[in-house]
């Protein structure tokens, strides 16, 4: 405490008497300086507290920096939407808007205008029910003034165009059926309403179309009008509704043959080949002339036998596939392919019977054709010539026999024209209406003129009977002129008609046999088979007593023998036998009802249908024939709306 101050600079001042020499220093001015030596610690390693430390930092910046982020996020969203709401508002508010300046222009009848203006407000907000009923007023409207203009064909546009609007607009509707009707069609027939739609489908008018067929879909909601409804569900790429559509129609009716192609080539888009070729098939045995159906068939076939060209199966599908379309020559080779691969296929000799046959009833389809020409251009005796080919052909074939009466009346045959006229009902009683009219026509005038023209007993028309051959009066045979055929030869192509049991119905058997009649209609009137029975008896022959007891014991021993091979399951020799039993006695009511069973209990459906048909026409008041006629008629019934399961395609004998 008694030590001395230490100097200061006030000190040095007044002590410089003293020589104090302590220098001075100016701290106005920066001093220089001096570099400090390295520190020992430079570039050393954090110790873990001070990376722990480091690290804590870090995140909490991060976490600060990402909370920062989701706020300016959520602000930046918040800002979207409501700028979309704001959007959507405008939206709405512009539809109102043109909807409003749409009804203004509506009043004012300025009527391009007001649809404009609809149609926008309907494009900026297509859920809103009214603005589109304003829509389809506002074409109304404009239509009315088309159809006072007698712009017929543009008022109904404009109406097609409200209905598509509001499908409920029923002036549409109505002004749309008055305006077809001022242009000159029917609008109550669904037949003229289905092809307006085809025609507007075929410019592109999808619409008007679609239009068209929802309302021949109201008059007659049949198959053809289900397969339209079909079709334009295709042309908007709905497959799905478009097969439902299709599959109504087939229901609805299963010999609709375009049903069934379409049905076709839907399976086929959808990789189905088993049911496409079910399908196709039906739809070709159908309608041979549709080319469509039968190109996809052949395609499907053929894609299988390249995938596998040793499978008899393929070929043999194949061969059907060409047999159905025409190309005999193609199906020939088909089943010399089989031959070679699998000579003893159970369905080869079956299959090749089937294209005999089908060339055949090409051949005789081709003398129908001319004779058809022939009687209409007059000449009956040319006509006459070409239909006795078609007979020798298919002597059980009706609508030959009905142009073979034809031709006979033409050239003067009166008693060999009720003949044959005769022959065409009793092969098919049921739809033979208009040779059961020619019959009582030429028995009237018959009558009237007293000439007798009616069948006469084989001893007392020798003469008529040399000039034509008995299988004529029969109904086996032909007739005069060329190609006429003899009764042994009639009856040889008569017993032709084995069933083609594959997989493919390559030839429809009861069409080439009994003139194409595939469904019979239990419906028909009883009476008017009876008719056919009495008209029968007026004109056949009386027969002499040795030929009745003759015959009678012919047929005993005919049925005789078919109890035996039936005894031996030969159906099919059977059903031979009997035929050519009838070739000599056509009006056997009794050999008629026994073929029926035969054909029965082998499958053949359509024909045991056909003939028990006409032992029931020949006798009429049997009771077992009617009761056996029914059971077959509710089998084949069955069996035609029953789907058949189809076996996979190129899978059968793998």
């Amino acid at each position: 405490m008694n030590a001395s101050p230490l100097p200061h600079r006030g000190q040095a001042n007044a002590d410089n008497q003293n020589n104090w020499n302590r220098p001075t220093r100016d701290f106005s001015q920066p001093a220089e300086r001096e570099a400090l030596p390295p520190s020992q610690w430079a570039g050393r390693k954090l110790d873990y507290r001070e990376e722990e430390k480091r690290r804590k930092e870090e995140e909490a910046a991060k976490a600060l920096k990402a909370i920062e982020e989701q706020k300016k996020q959520a602000e930046a969203a918040k800002r979207a939407e409501q700028a979309q709401v704001n959007a959507s508002k405008q939206v709405l508010q512009n539809a109102i808007d043109a909807n409003n300046h749409g009804y203004a222009l509506g009043r004012a009848g300025r009527w391009n205008e007001a649809i404009a203006q609809h149609e926008l407000a309907c494009k900026l907000d297509p859920s809103n029910k009214q603005f589109r009923t304003n829509l389809s007023a506002a074409r109304v409207g404009y239509g009315q003034v088309r159809l006072a203009q007698k712009d017929y064909s543009g008022a109904a546009h404009l109406f097609r165009k409200a209905l598509t609007a509001a499908h409920d607009n029923a002036m549409a509707a109505k002004l749309l059926s008055e305006a077809i009707q001022r242009a000159g069609l029917d609008p109550t027939l669904a037949e003229n309403r289905l092809g307006i739609g085809d025609q507007l489908a075929a410019s592109g008018d999808l619409d008007g179309a679609m239009i068209e067929y929802q309302q021949a879909m109201q008059l007659d909601p049949g198959a053809r009008t289900y397969v339209k409804m079909g079709d334009m569900s295709m042309r908007y790429g709905q497959a799905t509704n478009a097969l439902n559509w299709y599959r109504q129609a087939v229901v609805k009716d299963t010999n609709y043959g375009p049903a069934h192609r379409q049905l076709g080539l839907i399976y086929m888009m959808q990789k189905d080949y088993t049911s496409a070729a079910a399908s196709l098939r039906k739809a070709v045995i159908l309608d041979a002339k549709d080319n469509a159906a039968g190109l996809a068939l052949i395609d499907i076939w053929r894609k299988q036998v390249s995938m596998n060209p040793e499978l008899a199966e393929n070929h043999l599908g194949l061969a059907g596939a060409f047999q159905l379309t025409g190309d005999y020559q193609s199906a020939a080779g088909e089943y010399l392919q089989v031959e070679q691969l699998d000579p003893g296929n159970a369905r080869l000799a079956p299959g090749r019977e089937s294209l005999a046959r089908a060339m055949k009833h090409t051949t005789a389809e081709k003398h129908r054709a001319a004779a058809e020409v022939f009687i209409s251009q007059g000449l009956a005796k040319d006509a006459l010539s070409e239909i006795s080919q078609a007979v020798n052909v298919e002597p059980r074939n009706a609508r030959y026999q009905f142009l073979m009466g034809e031709a006979l009346e033409s050239g003067g045959d009166i008693q060999g024209a009720l003949r044959a006229y005769h022959t065409s009902v009793l092969i098919d009683p049921q739809n033979n209406q208009e040779a059961a009219a020619r019959m009582r026509d030429l028995q009237n005038r018959s009558n009237s003129s007293g000439t007798n023209n009616s069948p006469q007993p084989q001893s007392q028309n020798n003469a008529a009977e040399t000039k034509r051959p008995k299988a004529l009066y029969e109904g086996t045979g032909t007739g005069t002129g060329t190609g006429s055929a003899s009764p042994a030869s009639a009856g040889q192509n008569a017993n032709t008609n084995t069933p083609f049991t594959g997989s493919f119905r390559t030839h429809d058997d009861s069409q080439s046999s009994m003139g194409g009649n595939l469904m019979q209609n239990p419906n028909s009137s009883v009476q008017r088979l009876e008719n056919s029975a009495a008209s029968q008896s007026e004109t056949r022959p009386e027969p002499r007593q040795s030929q009745s007891q003759n015959k009678d014991s012919q047929t005993q021993a005919t049925l005789k023998a078919c109890d035996e091979m039936e005894m031996r399951r030969d159906f099919q020799g059977a059903a031979n036998l009997l035929k050519e039993a009838l070739n000599n006695n056509l009006q056997n009511a009794d050999i008629h009802h026994r073929l029926g069973l035969t054909l029965l209990n082998s499958g053949q459906l359509a024909e045991s249908v056909s003939e028990l048909r006409i032992a029931s026409a020949l006798n009429p008041s049997n009771k077992v024939f009617s009761a056996d006629l029914a059971r077959a008629l509710n089998i084949h019934k069955r069996s035609m709306t029953t789907e058949p399961v189809a076996s996979p395609v190129g899978g059968a004998g793998q």
